[in-house]
């Protein structure tokens, strides 16, 4: 997986500047803020990150800038001097390191953990979740984010009708446009149970891109004005039920007991 990673860099930076990939990353930078803002006021101060799978860090980025101590771990070496190039230019610090999952510590004392859109790359039964929360301390949290295969469907329909949403819905996996790869569906339900298998009881549930993939004309979200209408509407929605059920990503943060 790293050398398709490290070959799709471009792609990404593509992807990263339409409004879709904007409002992805503002929403979770929003819902990262409130997750450390809780961390930080229960130890008073700094918070240890590691973001796993972390490419280019666009998910840790804000909170480097924030002052915490970031570290982005990846496979893909490109994609890891992108993350210090940007976290320069911004005037941030973070730490990089090259691996994945499997190079994991069997231990840690992190206070939040990310893996954002790892998991679906990985075979199922892998016990990823519980390894994930080996690495955060009593009172810390894990971050999880996929694609969300519900959502798939939804969005497949009204772009595409009813004959192409039913292949989706009986798909066995899903395809990544940007990266040219099949991945496996995983669901929000299924990684709750793992949270809670691994000793993580879940205290945030978020989507993103619940109102967007749910447009099917993209022109009007390059328009100023109707992308910032846009981005209120999932910024109000991402925490909200049942609407974060049918947001094109989930996330879910468990905090280890």
């Amino acid at each position: 997986m790293s050398e398709v990673f490290a070959e799709k860099l471009a792609a990404w930076q593509e992807y990263c500047a339409t409004p879709w990939a904007r409002i992805r990353y503002a929403v979770v930078e929003e819902t990262l803020r409130r997750q450390a803002d809780e961390l930080g006021g229960s130890i008073g101060g700094r918070l240890r990150v590691l973001d796993i799978g972390g490419g280019d860090a666009r998910d840790a980025l804000p909170l480097a800038l924030a002052g915490h101590d970031v570290t982005v771990m990846d496979p893909a070496a490109p994609w890891l001097a992108e993350a210090r190039r940007r976290a320069g230019e911004a005037g941030a610090t973070i730490t990089t390191l090259e691996g994945g999952l499997d190079d994991l510590p069997e231990a840690a004392d992190y206070d939040l953990v990310l893996c954002h859109f790892v998991l679906h790359y990985r075979p199922a039964g892998a016990g990823d979740v519980a390894r994930l929360a080996r690495l955060v301390r009593p009172g810390g949290r894990v971050s999880v984010m996929c694609p969300n295969p519900v959502a798939m469907v939804l969005s497949t329909l009204v772009r595409s009708g009813p004959e192409a949403a039913l292949a989706q819905l009986n798909a066995e996996s899903i395809r990544s446009v940007t990266f040219d790869h099949e991945a496996r569906k995983v669901t929000a339900d299924e990684v709750e149970a793992e949270m809670e298998g691994a000793g993580l009881g879940v205290v945030g549930r978020y989507a993103t891109r619940i109102a967007n993939d749910l447009l099917p004309g993209d022109d009007a979200k390059h328009d100023p004005a109707f992308f910032g209408r846009l981005l209120e509407l999932e910024l109000a929605l991402c925490d909200r039920e049942p609407y974060l059920r049918i947001g094109g990503l989930w996330q879910r943060v468990g905090e280890r007991r």
